[in-house]
C-alpha cells in the first residue's frame, strides 16, 4: 500500500513498459519529494518486479487492492492499451481511499523536469484539472490535424489531477462505470479508451480547471504552438517563456528518433496519410531533450523490457487472444455473466465457442505494414469489394444503397461481430446491435424494406 503522502503519482504498465515507468518515477520524485509513486502493473501475477520498484522507493498497487471486479474478464475483453487505460479511475478510488488529499495520472512515457507548481496550486481552488492536446488549432496539412484531436478527445488523458471532494468521487465513479465495458479504441464508434468520455466533463462536473498552460503535455500533437529553448541548462518553452514541466514523449521509439513518434493513420486509405509529420531534423529544439530520454531508457533498461510479452496476451493453452475474440466476448452478455474463466481452453469454454464457429487462433506475431504496403497488399481484394458495391448501387439504387451503407458502416465495427458466435452460448443479440434498432427505428425499417426487395 502507498505511503500515507497527501500527494499521490501514478502510472500503469504492462511489463514491457517497466522501463519507461522507472524513468517517469525517477523525474516524479526528483521533483517531488514529498510525494508517493505508484506504479500499477498489468500482468505481473508472479510479482516478479516488486523488489525492481521497491528498490526506487516506488509503490506497487496490485489488481486486488483496487475496486475492479473480475479483473481477468475486465483484461480478457480489452487489448492492452484499452485495459491498461480502463483501470485508471478505479486505482484513483483506491488511492483517495488510503488517505491521498491530491492524486496525479500521468502516462509512463513522460518525463518530468520540474515540479508542477501551477498544478498543486489549482487543485487548492478546484477537483479536476486537464490540458487540452492544444491550445490553437492545428495548421494544415499537420498531423494529427483538429480532425484527429477531435476524434481522440479535446483533452489528453495522459495527465489528469484530482483533488479529494465529493464532487471528484462523482466523476470517477462516473468514469469508471463507463471504462468498465466502453473503453474501447474505436474512433469511429465515438469512443477512444478513457479520452473521449472527459470531453463531457466540464459540462457534468462542477471546479473544473482547463490548464492552458505551455509548460505542461508538450508532445507531438501540439508542436506546432510549442518550441523549446535551452536556457543555461534549463528548459523552457521559447513562446511563453514558462519553464517546461513535462514532456510526453507519446510514440517514442528508442530506434527512431527523428522520427518523433511511431503512429501511423489508423485508415491507410485516408488523406491523413498524405499530411505532414514533424521531425528531429526540422525541430533542432526537441533534438536534447529527445536524446537525454532515449538515453534514460536504455539505462533503465528498455531493450530487455520491451521483449517481454504482454501477460494476458494468451490463452491457458498458449493460443493467442485476437482482437476479434476479444470484441466478441465484450459484445457477449451471456459470457460477461458466465463464471467459466475467459483465459480457460476446456469444455464449454469460450475458446472453445470460438473454435466451433470457426474462429480461429490468431497469429503470434501481426505483421504491421505501412499505409502504401496495405494499398499496395490489398489492392486486388479492394478492386473487388468496390466492384461488388457498384453491383449493390445498380440493384438497390442511390437512396436504398446510402442506407445499405450507412448500415455496414454499423455492421463492420468490431463490437458488432456477435452474429459470429452461432450455436454454443453464442445465439444472441450484442447490446450494440440492440441499441441500434432502438435508437435509430426509421433507419432500420429502411433497411429492412431494402433487405426485403
Amino acid at each position: 500500500m502507498p505511503d500515507q503522502a497527501s500527494l499521490q503519482f501514478f502510472t500503469v504498465v504492462a511489463q514491457n513498459y517497466l522501463a519507461q515507468a522507472l524513468v517517469l518515477g525517477d523525474s516524479v520524485l526528483r521533483h517531488h519529494p514529498d510525494a508517493a509513486f505508484s506504479v500499477f502493473l498489468m500482468d505481473d501475477s508472479d510479482r516478479r518486479w516488486q523488489a525492481c520498484l521497491a528498490d526506487r522507493s516506488f509503490h506497487v498497487i496490485r489488481p486486488e487492492q483496487i475496486p475492479l471486479a473480475n479483473y481477468r474478464q475486465f483484461v480478457f475483453q480489452y487489448n492492452v492499451t484499452e485495459a491498461s487505460t480502463g483501470v485508471k479511475p478505479s486505482i484513483v478510488q483506491y488511492l483517495f481511499g488510503n488517505g491521498a488529499q491530491k492524486v496525479i495520472y500521468l502516462d509512463p512515457d513522460t518525463l518530468c523536469f520540474r515540479r508542477f507548481d501551477e498544478v498543486l496550486a489549482a487543485l487548492d481552488r478546484y477537483c479536476i484539472v486537464l490540458t487540452p492536446h492544444a491550445c490553437s488549432p492545428i495548421p494544415e496539412p499537420n498531423l494529427p490535424g483538429d480532425k484527429g484531436i477531435m476524434d481522440s478527445g479535446i483533452f489528453n488523458l495522459g495527465f489528469i489531477a484530482l483533488s479529494k471532494s465529493d464532487n471528484t468521487a462523482n466523476f470517477v465513479k462516473w468514469w469508471a462505470g463507463h471504462l468498465r465495458n466502453e473503453c474501447l479504441s474505436e474512433p469511429d464508434a465515438g469512443l477512444f479508451v478513457d479520452q473521449k468520455w472527459v470531453d463531457l466533463v466540464p459540462a457534468c462536473f462542477d471546479r473544473v480547471f482547463i490548464m492552458r498552460n505551455a509548460a505542461y503535455n508538450i508532445a507531438y500533437w501540439n508542436l506546432h504552438e510549442r518550441v523549446l529553448e535551452d536556457r543555461s541548462g534549463v528548459l523552457y518553452e521559447a513562446y511563453s517563456g514558462a519553464r517546461v514541466a513535462f514532456i510526453h514523449f507519446s510514440g517514442f521509439a528508442v530506434e527512431d528518433l527523428n522520427s518523433i513518434y511511431k503512429y501511423v493513420p489508423r485508415n491507410p486509405l485516408s488523406k491523413s496519410r498524405h499530411k505532414k509529420r514533424h521531425s528531429l531534423a526540422e525541430r533542432p529544439d526537441l533534438d536534447e531533450p529527445f536524446c537525454r530520454y532515449r538515453q534514460l531508457l536504455i539505462s533503465a533498461g528498455v531493450q530487455r523490457f520491451s521483449k517481454l510479452a504482454y501477460g494476458y496476451a494468451l490463452y491457458d493453452n498458449g493460443d493467442p487472444i485476437s482482437r476479434l475474440e476479444r470484441s466478441l466476448y465484450l459484445s457477449s452478455s451471456t459470457w460477461q455473466q458466465s463464471d467459466v474463466d475467459p483465459f480457460s481452453t476446456g469444455r464449454d469454454s469460450f475458446w472453445q465457442a470460438c473454435r466451433r464457429a470457426g474462429i480461429r487462433a490468431a497469429s503470434h506475431a501481426p505483421v504491421k505494414y505501412s499505409p502504401q504496403e496495405v494499398i499496395d497488399r490489398y489492392r486486388v481484394p479492394m478492386g473487388i469489394v468496390q466492384f461488388i458495391l457498384r453491383c449493390c448501387l445498380r440493384v438497390l439504387g442511390p437512396q436504398r444503397y446510402l442506407e445499405f451503407a450507412k448500415y455496414m458502416r454499423h455492421q463492420l465495427m468490431p463490437c458488432n461481430h456477435l452474429f459470429l458466435l452461432t450455436g454454443h452460448r453464442g445465439a444472441e443479440v450484442s447490446d450494440s446491435s440492440r441499441a441500434f434498432s432502438l435508437e435509430q427505428p426509421g433507419e432500420e425499417r429502411v433497411l429492412c424494406d431494402t433487405l426485403k426487395s
